[in-house]
């Protein structure tokens, strides 16, 4: 067995709860180990925990250091003492204690020092607090909810409440603990528990939400409607202090849940697409190298070259350096009893990735592995985005002039997604060169109608052309008519581009007959039909090729354009019913869940292949202008 293959890559750590200070040096005070927020009432809160909330021996709750080191995060403050972050999400691994984390600052946030009050002129050891140190106060009408999709996950965290609070603090603020509803200070604040009747949640004013596991709050069970519901309820509060924490476990992709819509705005904006708003995502992670099944090495005869019982042990000791580094500070969790969760024959390895490795991991109908998603992109795009995000899509465009691309075009009126994905002929690397959707505000609401904009579309497909060397460019147009005259809402703008660029393009759509186009490629033909599954297969084929350990090592590479890994990842296997074989589709006919992207990223690479075989004596000498800035 190779010796690299006995250590696991290191935990990857999300957010700043593990960041650590990279002047810190061993034999340093641990305290100045990790990064730390400049002002905080994080020093004032677990102070007022320990005087008034208890753990489950009844003893003071003593916070570990790293839930310690995310209370600092959670309450970090500028120096108005405005809140840094409003939405905030903490992912941990099964077991982790998530639902007594939650419970300890609804704790805070109902009876506690939960809102900036002053900075401290001098030391006050009593409040915990040293001179400079913001000091917090109690809400005076603290309304703290518990939501989630089912009475039994609300309970979860509802019935810490029972035994967290001190008879002191309860005497002090004359807590009234109820099991659906907590009460203070004679109904001036609350806690409450609330499930998945988001009709009864609109237009109520809370000052603090937990989200309880949101990678269970689906379309399907109204957990996109209560989210949705929670984020407008937080915006009404009038001092703008109002936040929402959500904590979950790793979330399954193809599901499409609150969990993953969290992740992505987070993702989207540390990306730079999408405009920073407060988010802090918290994540304590296994490497995506970490194995769990370690390949056993044979002689030439296929013989093992240890034992089973030296076999056994090596794989254990591997397991277990992982869960000691995704567990964190939770002590409580042993390894030994997670490796064997792990290792029973009944776990299926996304589960086990997911809850104890605390990785997103795709379910069994998922149409590509999130992971080969995530080897097969380009670093180099990555990096060239991070130094542009004033335009981060046309910054990830590192392709020469006179290198050969081609073209697919995915066209929606409305509400899909409109998408331009193009493919270097060299080496079949993807790259997003277009993607139109409807506004937040658009979507669903038939009198705020969005169209998606021919002419931006044309001028982006125009500038492709003239700054690369397009060689092919296929279009289905889709059937969607104009609104004025019923006409085809697509065609006219791909007959202009036809007309424009035909003498360059060295592969034409329908090459005979009387539909005869150098774009328009109708996927509703049942021809175009098979040659489009046909292509969806060899797309997850090469994505997900691995190497002789197991590992993914994908045939081409992408530009993990962020839009573009989602719809990768939230495409599910589409069974055609002609029998053509596996396609993709979005997993139903309504809904948010989009793959448009996906969709022209399968055409493209189509596109590509049939360049490459095409016959050579059906080749047009390409011609047009190249420029580049």
């Amino acid at each position: 067995m190779k010796s690299s293959l006995l250590t696991p890559p290191p935990a990857v750590t999300i957010g700043p709860t593990w960041q650590q200070n990279p002047d810190w040096e061993p034999g340093m005070p641990e305290s100045q180990r990790y990064v730390l927020p400049k002002l905080t009432l994080g020093w004032h809160i677990p102070w007022w925990i320990s005087q008034n909330l208890k753990d489950d021996e009844g003893g003071p709750f003593e916070p570990t250091p790293e839930q310690a080191r995310f209370i600092l995060w959670l309450y970090a403050v500028d120096e108005r003492g405005n809140f840094l972050y409003r939405d905030i999400v903490l992912q941990r691994i099964k077991g982790w204690g998530k639902d007594p984390l939650a419970a300890v600052i609804a704790a805070v946030e109902f009876v506690g020092p939960a809102r900036f009050s002053h900075i401290a002129t001098k030391d006050d050891l009593r409040n915990g607090v040293l001179a400079g140190d913001p000091v917090g106060r109690r809400h005076p009408r603290a309304w703290v909810q518990v939501a989630a999709v089912s009475q039994t996950q609300t309970r979860n965290t509802m019935q810490i409440f029972a035994g967290l609070f001190t008879e002191v603090c309860i005497a002090k603020h004359g807590i009234d603990i109820g099991k659906e509803v907590i009460y203070a200070y004679g109904g001036q604040a609350q806690i409450q528990s609330v499930t998945s009747n988001p009709r009864t949640m609109e237009g109520k004013r809370p000052t603090f939400v937990i989200l309880n596991e949101t990678h269970h709050w689906l379309e399907t069970n109204n957990g996109w409607e209560m989210n949705a519901v929670i984020k407008r309820n937080l915006r009404k509060n009038k001092r703008g202090g109002a936040r929402a924490l959500a904590i979950t476990n790793a979330y399954d992709p193809s599901e499409f849940s609150v969990a993953q819509k969290r992740r992505e705005t987070w993702e989207d904006q540390e990306a730079g697409t999408s405009v920073k708003v407060g988010v802090l995502y918290d994540s304590l992670e296994a490497h995506e190298d970490a194995l769990l099944n370690l390949p056993r090495e044979t002689d030439d005869e296929g013989k093992p070259l240890i034992s089973d019982a030296d076999y056994e042990q090596i794989v254990a000791n591997y397991l277990t350096e992982v869960i000691l580094g995704v567990r964190g500070d939770a002590w409580w969790l042993e390894p030994s009893e997670i490796v064997a969760a792990v290792l029973d024959g009944e776990t299926t390895t996304g589960d086990a990735r997911r809850f104890y490795y605390n990785q997103v991991r795709t379910s069994e109908d998922a149409w590509v592995d999130a992971q080969a998603v995530s080897r097969a992109t380009d670093p180099l795009c990555v990096e060239a985005r991070s130094q542009q995000s004033e335009d981060p899509m046309r910054a990830g465009w590192i392709i020469r002039p006179e290198e050969e691309i081609v073209l697919f075009f995915d066209g929606s009126k409305s509400r899909d997604h409109t998408a331009l994905i193009g493919c270097r002929v060299s080496d079949g690397q993807i790259f997003t060169m277009g993607h139109w959707k409807p506004p937040p505000a658009a979507r669903g609401k038939a009198k705020m109608r969005w169209l998606a904009p021919r002419g931006e579309v044309k001028m982006r497909i125009k500038e492709v052309f003239n700054r690369f060397t397009v060689v092919a460019f296929f279009a289905d147009p889709s059937h969607a008519q104009d609104d004025d005259d019923s006409s085809a809402y697509w065609v006219p703008m791909l007959d202009d581009l036809h007309r424009e660029f035909k003498d360059q393009l060295l592969l034409w759509a329908i090459k005979t007959g009387n539909g005869m186009h150098s774009i328009i490629w109708d996927m509703s033909s049942p021809q175009h039909q098979n040659e489009f599954v046909q292509a969806a297969e060899r797309f997850v084929d090469e994505i997900e090729a691995k190497n002789d350990v197991e590992e993914f090592e994908p045939a081409f590479m992408h530009d993990g354009y962020p839009e573009l890994v989602k719809h990768l990842t939230a495409a599910k296997m589409y069974p055609h019913p002609k029998g053509y074989g596996t396609s993709l589709w979005k997993g139903s006919r309504v809904g948010d869940r989009k793959i448009d992207l996906a969709v022209a990223a399968v055409g493209a690479r189509m596109v590509r292949r049939m360049y490459l075989n095409r016959d050579p004596e059906d080749t047009r000498k390409a011609s047009g202008n190249v420029w580049s800035y």
